[in-house]
């Protein structure tokens, strides 16, 4: 089990099951179970699939102080990813739609809100990084 510290994206994604592309114009459609969403975003997938494996994992990622941030907790509660280093520092949580088709082109719609003009606090980096064997830092 490697001590391993994940820097990175969550966010709240949705995914919408289409017909095809392009999309016609129609007011109403019903795509009965073709509607999901789910916390993901590269940071939190690495950080779930080592926590699977066993590593220990420490994650460092910004989300809104919003709703969808509570999403987020009770998702890495639920993985039994640790959240220390997980902060509700921003007002909104990133988000995300993905539409797919029966092909599996997919056309996808990202909402980072204001994350890009945000930093993650240094001395807590500093912190979460010590003892860690490796590091995945994704931007």
């Amino acid at each position: 089990m490697a001590k391993i510290l994940v820097s990175g994206l969550i966010n709240i994604e949705t995914t919408l099951r289409v017909e095809g592309f392009p999309i016609a114009y129609n007011p109403v459609n019903y795509p009965f179970f073709g509607v999901n969403s789910s916390v993901s975003g590269v940071g939190y997938n690495i950080a779930r699939a080592l926590t699977t494996l066993g590593d220990a994992v420490k994650f460092l990622s910004l989300i809104g102080a919003d709703s969808a941030g509570q999403l987020v907790q009770n998702a890495l509660a639920a993985d039994g990813i640790p959240a220390e280093g997980v902060l509700a520092a921003i007002p909104a949580t990133a988000q995300s739609v993905i539409l797919y088709d029966p092909q599996g082109r997919r056309q996808i719609y990202t909402d980072l809100k204001d994350i890009q003009e945000r930093i993650y606090p240094p001395e807590q980096y500093e912190r979460a990084s010590a003892g860690c064997e490796w590091q995945a830092l994704c931007n």
